[in-house]
């Protein structure tokens, strides 16, 4: 199952990072836009594993009595634990990421209610080195203190470039993109979107500027002078400069031939495009591997149910026997053409050692395969074994 659903998300990022790879001509606006929605729509694709194609529930209870001996299964359980070390340390990354992030929203929310408020509406004077705009639900503009020494034009350039970051959102937008990047922290992929949608972000509020009519050289000198100061912060936020882009973002500015604005229309056709892709990646349903390659069917529409001809009870652990563990164990799997089941999911656990158990007895079993046309075929299905105590 995680494996299905890190397929699906690392095609999303790869149809996002070719496709801004191609806008290179459009707006920054644009390609903030699909940045944002590749992310985004990478915290939806989990969902949809939830929805799978139609599945046949084959129910084979088990019944097991007390003084059944346990056996070892060391080769599957070798497997759950490897699974079981990557999802913790997954857990763990995922953990800090956030952790850091809500670390971050406290800072910034700390940072206003200790800044002294500007003759400008929504403007504060803070320990801050370049001007940043913070607060999701309250976002306000914090400036650098030394900011009431600075030339009207230069103090101009920076609120009208946090105030454009409200505008747009982006606040928003950067609090679900470093969601996604916690969650999906150990694809590589996402941190080069990420890098993207905050570069194309900045660039995206330096041609809404200009486009309103600030002169562009007059805007670059404003960004030279602020980035002077700059030095990296911990608060979440939008800050109106880095040293990271600042010379590509100067050449941008002067460069007359780049697209500055975005229609609605460009917007909405994208957004369509964007969602007809994730819908397609949603359903996307990679071929398994079976004893002879094939695509993998569900049952219905002529294709008929496998059909059990050799099993092998699962053993009752000795932590269930203790514990008194009881109750079905699901499980998801594909039964290829030889009868032989693979991929071998837990759906549903009950834990003490018998999910295992069960895994470890299905491998063993035999079955006549589904069948398409009066041929065989690999047929995913879904096993319940019930564990009971007698």
């Amino acid at each position: 199952m995680m494996l299905f659903i890190l397929v699906r998300v690392t095609a999303l990022f790869l149809v996002a990072i070719a496709a801004v790879t191609a806008m290179r001509k459009a707006s920054a606006a644009l390609r903030h836009f699909v940045c944002i929605c590749a992310l985004a729509g990478s915290l939806l694709l989990p969902a949809t594993a939830l929805l799978p194609a139609r599945m046949i529930a084959i129910h084979l209870p088990v019944t097991f009595r007390v003084t059944a001996a346990a056996t070892n299964t060391a080769p599957v359980a070798d497997g759950w634990w490897w699974s079981a070390a990557f999802l913790a340390v997954w857990a763990l990354g995922c953990a800090v990421l956030l952790l850091r992030l809500v670390m971050g929203h406290g800072r910034a929310a700390k940072m206003v209610r200790s800044a002294t408020a500007a003759s400008i509406d929504g403007v504060y004077f803070a320990d801050v080195d370049v001007p940043i705009v913070c607060g999701l639900l309250r976002p306000a503009i914090l400036m650098p203190k030394p900011a009431t020494g600075w030339p009207e034009w230069q103090v101009e350039a920076a609120v009208r470039h946090e105030r454009m970051h409200i505008r747009r959102n982006d606040l928003w937008s950067n609090f679900a993109a470093q969601v996604a990047c916690a969650i999906w922290w150990f694809h590589p992929l996402i941190w080069i979107l990420f890098r993207r949608l905050r570069n194309d972000q900045e660039a995206a509020c330096d041609d809404a500027i200009l486009f309103s009519g600030f002169e562009p050289a007059t805007y670059a000198e404003a960004l030279l002078a602020v980035a002077r100061n700059s030095t990296p912060n911990l608060l979440n936020g939008c800050a109106m400069t880095t040293q990271m882009n600042l010379k590509s973002r100067i050449t941008r500015l002067l460069d007359r031939g780049i697209a500055r604005t975005t229609s609605r229309g460009t917007i909405l056709r994208t957004a369509v495009a964007f969602t007809i892709a994730l819908g397609a990646i949603a359903i996307l349903t990679p071929l398994r591997t079976t004893a002879q390659s094939g695509p993998v069917y569900s049952v219905g529409d002529g294709v008929t149910s496998p059909r059990v001809l050799y099993k092998v009870d699962p053993e009752y652990t000795e932590e269930a026997r203790a514990q008194k563990v009881s109750g079905p164990v699901t499980l998801s799997m594909v039964i290829g053409v030889d009868g032989i089941a693979r991929d071998i999911n837990i759906v549903k656990g009950i834990g003490a050692g018998l999910d295992e158990q069960a895994a470890a007895a299905i491998e063993k079993w035999h079955f006549e395969p589904g069948q398409r046309n009066g041929e065989p075929v690999a047929v995913r299905a879904v096993v319940e074994v019930n564990f009971r105590l007698l």
